[in-house]
């Protein structure tokens, strides 16, 4: 399947079945904030950064909006196969964008592969998750996939979330690396 009719497909079944998110397509996030000699921030709008003006596109932008502010919370790049040079540079994006918001959660989805390729555990550094989703071509199963992904990473968002800024407390930390085969 062709990178934009699966970047489609994805976007409007995640505004389905989350009506209280904004899915944006091709949505921009600041990879960086300055501060100038004069301890002024450098930026003329920090709700709308601009491509170019330290910021990079992304394919797909799950926000949740508190009143005015849209709070970027999960980024998914779509590739139909994976190269090395794929896994380096959305690691890399990833790993800008988190210096910025450090709260987001961010991934890759291949619609060509049915599984993970081997350049993606060597390569990778700030990548939250990748989903080789060749086998995944039913509307149901689709769906799933999506809800399932979108609460999961919404939900350890906000906890970084909390950590960041409010001052969460735990005595406990454990990177769970999951690995499994959906099956619809």
């Amino acid at each position: 399947m062709k990178e934009s009719i699966f970047v489609k497909i994805f976007e409007d079944t995640a505004k389905q079945v989350l009506p209280n998110l904004v899915v944006e397509k091709g949505a921009n996030l600041y990879y960086q904030l300055r501060i100038d000699n004069s301890l002024n921030l450098n930026v003329s709008d920090l709700s709308n950064p601009k491509r170019g003006n330290s910021a990079f596109q992304t394919d797909i932008c799950i926000f949740e909006e508190s009143g005015d502010i849209k709070l970027p919370r999960i980024v998914i790049e779509f590739k139909t196969d994976i190269s090395t040079h794929d896994v380096l540079t959305y690691s890399a994006k990833a790993g800008k964008h988190k210096s910025v918001y450090p709260f987001l959660r961010y991934g890759l989805i291949s619609s060509e592969k049915d599984s993970i390729p081997s350049r993606f555990f060597i390569h990778n550094e700030h990548l939250d998750f990748y989903i080789a989703s060749k086998n995944y071509r039913s509307d149901e199963g689709l769906k799933k996939l999506i809800m399932d992904l979108i609460k999961k990473e919404l939900e350890i968002s906000k906890t970084l979330e909390r950590i960041h800024f409010e001052n969460q407390k735990f005595d406990f930390y454990s990177t769970d690396i999951k690995f499994e085969n959906f099956s619809e």
